[in-house]
Formats: C-alpha cells, sequence, structure tokens
C-alpha cells in the first residue's frame, strides 16, 4: 500500500528575488552616498618634504617657475602674473611639449598655488614637470 505524500507542494519552493535585488540597490546607493562625501574632504594640511635621498642630476635647460610663500609667481626669475605664466607656458607648448619645467616653491607655499601651475601645465599639454625639494648640500 502506498502512502501518498500530502506535501508536494513543498518540492517547488523557489526564492524570490525582489528582497536581493532591493539589498543591492541599498548596498549601491550607500557606496555612491560615501564616495560623494569623501571628494568634499580636500582641505588636507601638509608640508613639504625634505630630500633625505636624491640622484644626481646634470644642470640642464628647464625652465624655472618659483612660487614664494605669498603665492608669487616667478618665470625664470622674473616676476610674472598669472597672465604672463600662462601666455609663457603657452609660447612653450608650441615651441616644445617636450621643455621641462621645474617648480621651485617655498615650504609655506600653499599647495593651491602649485595646482594652478601644475594645470596650466597640464592645460597645454606640457608633461615635463617636476618640483624641487630642499636639499641641504645642494643649498648651503
Amino acid at each position: 500500500m502506498k502512502i501518498k505524500n500530502k506535501h508536494r507542494d513543498e518540492d517547488n519552493v523557489e526564492v524570490s528575488m525582489s528582497p536581493l535585488i532591493d539589498c543591492v540597490f541599498l548596498l549601491l546607493i550607500f557606496f555612491l552616498v560615501t564616495t560623494m562625501l569623501k571628494k568634499k574632504n580636500a582641505d588636507i594640511d601638509i608640508s613639504l618634504p625634505v630630500s633625505n635621498a636624491a640622484i644626481e642630476i646634470e644642470p640642464n635647460d628647464d625652465t624655472v617657475i618659483g612660487i614664494d610663500r605669498k603665492g608669487r609667481f616667478y618665470f625664470d626669475g622674473v616676476m610674472s602674473s598669472r597672465m604672463q605664466l600662462r601666455k609663457s607656458l603657452e609660447q612653450i607648448a608650441m615651441v616644445n611639449k617636450d621643455q621641462g619645467i621645474r617648480l621651485d616653491c617655498d615650504k609655506r607655499t600653499k599647495f593651491i598655488h602649485v595646482a594652478e601651475v601644475l594645470d596650466l601645465c597640464n592645460f597645454y599639454q606640457i608633461n615635463n614637470v617636476g618640483v624641487r625639494t630642499y636639499d641641504e648640500a645642494y643649498n648651503q
């Protein structure tokens, strides 16, 4: 004699996908919001590094852009306005985009001024840009 299984419906168990999809969307929204909040935290207090080790490099014909602690720009030793600096970098880009640019910055220079020069170099596609740090052996 056969016993009939009354619980045949339990064999067709299905998992509902809607709660899983809800969780995925909530996680997606959470990560989007948290990454957007991190971008607003751009005010970082840093001090420029002192060079502990350096590679000896022969003097070259790099163009020197100086920035003092008050944010004034100097193009090859001559004080320049932002507009003059922009025109000078534009001329360099027209002649030779591989021309080396060296940034000499005071330790107390606000980074916004350094970023401004780097942004101009990037705009004119001048990619050979370096920042000089303080070296006691060199500066004596």
